[in-house]
């Protein structure tokens, strides 16, 4: 089969989207593994939500869009429904737990940030200890919710005739079966809690910034202003981090409620699904690489190290 201008351009961007989110998820995750391994002076605790969020993009994009890859160059179907039953179950889990680590990640910033004199001090002195037990329960709550997929995802290879719900090129599921009444209302549930706790903690830290900006120039203090600057400058990432998480979250799955449901259309919404839910992945490296101090010194630092090396 002849591919159309409009493949073309459609599997260009997407290996474009897939190298660059994976290749910078990569660079960022084994730049902090560095750090904490041989620069430990330069670590801190936020550090390691920020590996686990890098890691987890990169899975997801690797299992969410590699059917797409695929089928875009002409291959034809080939995957079983134990490629499919993976490949999807992995891709939904580590999807799952993008939104729970960036809705952590909110709520962590807006604790450091706290006024030593605020409701939440209490919880300054914890929330360090809890970032691994914490990431532990997010992959368990994750795994758990949707190993329904697993009972529901098949090859479509043998189907002639597309079921009512989300499709992939070589898989597809079909939301019609048993216990989907549990695990739809779980799934929104589960988003609902963490968007709810993510604006919050977002518009608690946009808040606390206005009043510290607003308290240095009453007091004309340069002191005070530059005091929370490299906090300020974190919490600025975190909050970038976040609005671009609830654009792409909220496109996405309008885009994806309509292809479930409509079925003469999927073909044409399943490109728009995939750039949608890979934007996040993509841009997330992007934005930390440009505003984390700590990457840049990293950065210089190896460049450093492969400019004496090749000087020997």
């Amino acid at each position: 089969m002849t591919a159309t201008p409009g493949d073309s351009v459609f599997r260009f961007f997407l290996v474009s989207k897939v190298c660059l989110g994976v290749l910078g998820n990569s660079v960022l995750f084994l730049l902090y593994t560095y750090s904490s391994l041989c620069r430990p002076q330069l670590q801190k605790p936020i550090h390691i939500v920020f590996m686990h969020l890098t890691l987890v993009n990169a899975l997801t994009l690797m299992f969410q869009s590699m059917p797409y890859m695929i089928s875009s160059y002409g291959v034809p179907c080939f995957w079983d429904d134990t490629t499919c039953k993976a490949v999807l179950y992995l891709f939904r889990v580590t999807r799952g737990l993008s939104i729970c680590t960036t809705t952590f990640l909110s709520a962590f910033q807006a604790l450091t940030i706290s006024p030593a004199h605020s409701r939440w001090a209490w919880l300054q002195s914890r929330s360090t200890a809890c970032i691994l037990v914490s990431l532990l329960c997010f992959w368990t709550l994750n795994s758990i919710i949707y190993f329904h997929i697993i009972n529901t995802v098949e090859s479509n290879c043998n189907s002639t005739v597309p079921s009512q719900g989300f499709s992939h090129p070589y898989c597809q599921t079909n939301f019609g079966k048993q216990y989907s009444q549990s695990f739809v209302p779980s799934i929104v549930t589960r988003d609902g809690l963490f968007l709810v706790l993510m604006l919050s903690t977002s518009l608690y830290m946009v808040t606390l910034l206005y009043r510290h900006r607003r308290r240095a120039r009453h007091l004309h203090s340069p002191s005070l202003a530059s005091q929370l600057a490299p906090k300020s400058r974190a919490t600025h990432t975190i909050l970038l981090l976040v609005s671009c998480f609830v654009f792409f979250y909220c496109t996405n799955n309008i885009v994806t409620v309509y292809s479930l449901y409509t079925l003469e259309k999927l073909s044409k919404s399943k490109a728009v699904t995939v750039m949608l839910s890979s934007g996040y992945p993509t841009l997330c490296p992007i934005l930390l690489l440009k505003n984390n101090r700590m990457v840049a010194r990293g950065i210089t630092f190896l460049s450093l190290r492969i400019t004496q090396g090749k000087r020997v």
